[in-house]
C-alpha cells in the first residue's frame, strides 16, 4: 500500500513561513497572527499544525507546563521538511537546525514561556501592519538572530565604586523591530520581556548596558540614530519597581538623561489589539514625572509637517 504524498496548500505555505519568521508558535498565536477574526478557540489553528507535524514538515515540542484550566498547550516549530520547503521559495532559514536541540529546549519551561511572551510583542507588530494602512515592519529580528550580532560594550563602574574596571557585557535585547508609514523614516524599538524573574541588581547592570549601548555602537551595529527600550511586565507593581531600579542605576551614574530611552508597560500584546497596545498611552517613562504616554505616536499627516510617526 502506497502512501499519497502530502499537498501543501496556500494555507500551509502560509503557516510555514510564520513558523520561519517568529520559529516557535502555538496555535493560539499562530490564530492570532493569521486568523483573528475566527472564534473557534483555535481549532482550525491547531488542525494546520497537527497536520504539518504529521506529514512531518513542522515539529510538535513538548507541552508547555499544564495551566490552572484547560489542555497545555503545544509549541511548533519547522522540521527538516519543512525547512527545506521554505527554502525552495526563496526565503532566508536560519542554517543552525538541530531537533534533539528543539526538542530539549521546551523542557527548560522558564526559557520558552519567556520566548513565546517575546513573539507575542511582535506578532502584535506584525498585526499593526496589518491593521492599519501604510504602517510596515521592515525589520524584525529575534532574540536567537539577535546574538550573532551581538555588541559587547564596556560598562564603566559607578564612581567611588570598588570595581577593578570596566565590565564587559553584550547587549542582546529580546527583539528588535523597525515600524515605518508610508515610507518615512523608521522608527526602532527593542523589546525587554521582564517575568519578574531579574533581582535589583541583574536589572540596574542592563540598564547600565543599555546605555552605553545606546550611545554608539548600537548606532553603528544597526544603522540607526533611533531607539526606544519597551520593557514588558506582567504587573504594575513589577512596572514601577523596575522604573525605580532604573532611575537609581542612572543617578548613580549621573546618566539621567538616558531616562527618556525607556519605556514600560503591564499591558498584554496579546489581549489587547495590537493599535491600542502601541497608540494607546499605557506606557510610562521611569523618570515618572509625568502621565502616561504611548509607545509610538499614531500616525498623521499635514500639510505643515508632512508625515509624522515617532517614538513617543
Amino acid at each position: 500500500m502506497t502512501t499519497n504524498p502530502y499537498i501543501i496548500t496556500e494555507a500551509d505555505r502560509t503557516v510555514l513561513l510564520a513558523l520561519n519568521r517568529f520559529h516557535y508558535l502555538t496555535a493560539a498565536q499562530l490564530s492570532r497572527l493569521l486568523y483573528p477574526n475566527l472564534k473557534d478557540q483555535n481549532r482550525y489553528a491547531q488542525r494546520r499544525l497537527r497536520q504539518l507535524a504529521t506529514a512531518e514538515y513542522a515539529l510538535q515540542l513538548r507541552a508547555l507546563p499544564k495551566p490552572q484550566y484547560g489542555q497545555a498547550p503545544y509549541v511548533y516549530t519547522l522540521a527538516r521538511k519543512g525547512r527545506l520547503y521554505v527554502q525552495g521559495l526563496g526565503v532566508s532559514v536560519d542554517s543552525y537546525f538541530r531537533p534533539s536541540e528543539e526538542r530539549r529546549t521546551t523542557m527548560n519551561s522558564p526559557f520558552m514561556a519567556h520566548r513565546l511572551a517575546t513573539i507575542d510583542v511582535m506578532i502584535a507588530a506584525d498585526r499593526l501592519c496589518r491593521d492599519v494602512p501604510g504602517i510596515t515592519c521592515s525589520r524584525m529580528l529575534s532574540e536567537r538572530e539577535l546574538k550573532r550580532g551581538a555588541i559587547r560594550v564596556e560598562v564603566p563602574p559607578v564612581q567611588h565604586s570598588t570595581a577593578d574596571g570596566p565590565r564587559k557585557v553584550a547587549v542582546i535585547p529580546d527583539a528588535w523591530l523597525q515600524l515605518s508609514f508610508n515610507g518615512s523614516d523608521p522608527v526602532s524599538v527593542a523589546i525587554e520581556l521582564d517575568r519578574g524573574t531579574e533581582d535589583q541588581k541583574v536589572w540596574r547592570e542592563k540598564i547600565a548596558a543599555y546605555a552605553v549601548w545606546a550611545s554608539g555602537p548600537y548606532m553603528a551595529a544597526f544603522e540607526t540614530d533611533n531607539v526606544t527600550v519597551a520593557v514588558v511586565c506582567l504587573s504594575r507593581t513589577r512596572v514601577a519597581q523596575l522604573m525605580d531600579w532604573t532611575m537609581r542605576e542612572l543617578v548613580a551614574r549621573k546618566s539621567e538623561e538616558y531616562a527618556e530611552l525607556f519605556l514600560f508597560t503591564n499591558a498584554s500584546p496579546v489581549t489587547l489589539p495590537a493599535n491600542r497596545f502601541f497608540f494607546d498611552r499605557v506606557w510610562f517613562q521611569p523618570d515618572g514625572g509625568g502621565p502616561a504616554v504611548s509607545l509610538l505616536d499614531a500616525p498623521t499627516t499635514s500639510p505643515e509637517s508632512g508625515v509624522v510617526f515617532q517614538t513617543a
